[in-house]
């Protein structure tokens, strides 16, 4: 696809964003704090696959283990309607750096303070490259140390409770649970040693 057209969807979602966080009247509250682009849109080719967002959420770090499914997750993704948008993303808690096992180099384009980022847009839509956030190597692997660990108990736990009918049904697609337990885990061991 055009990257206008792929920038036209992180406008709307930002967009969306900011009507929703406006609405607080709603029974919950908007626990969206910021969106960041990664992966092709970094790049300046004029056409795309698709994009990549991460999105930080209002959660504490251990509700939210690399690659976990969440309700609250799910229910803004959902908002934004990403499933049906040409774009994958993840979520991680907003104590977090955006950065992650997978995409070490982000670009915010929206936030809760100062809403849609009309100029880092701009830069996208016309293949420029505005200040891209990026840890050094050290700061990595101390953030990756610190979510191997959250992603080694939260893979125990999945397994712990897998068989249990409780936790079954409390979890959608165990199966799926479990995979991603295990993927996210084996995807920062390997950034870590990477």
């Amino acid at each position: 696809m055009k990257r206008a057209q792929a920038v036209r969807h992180l406008a709307e979602m930002a967009e969306t964003a900011t009507e929703c966080r406006q609405s607080r009247g709603a029974p919950m509250a908007w626990p969206l704090s910021s969106m960041w682009v990664t992966g092709e849109l970094l790049e300046t080719s004029p056409t795309v696959e698709g994009g990549t967002v991460v999105l930080l959420l209002d959660l504490p770090p251990d509700e939210l283990p690399w690659l976990a499914v969440h309700p609250t997750g799910e229910w803004v993704s959902d908002a934004l309607r990403l499933g049906k948008r040409p774009v994958l993303w993840c979520y991680r808690p907003a104590a977090w750096p955006a950065w992650n096992a997978r995409h070490r180099r982000v670009l915010r384009f929206w936030s809760e303070d100062d809403g849609v980022g009309g100029e880092v847009l701009d830069a996208l839509r016309n293949g420029r490259s505005p200040e891209i956030a990026e840890p050094d190597d050290e700061e990595r692997r101390a953030q990756l140390r610190e979510e191997r660990d959250l992603a080694r108990r939260h893979l125990r736990a999945v397994l712990d409770g897998f068989h249990d009918r409780s936790w079954r049904r409390a979890h959608h697609d165990p199966a799926d649970h479990l995979w991603r337990a295990a993927q996210g885990l084996r995807e920062i061991e390997d950034a870590a040693e990477g």
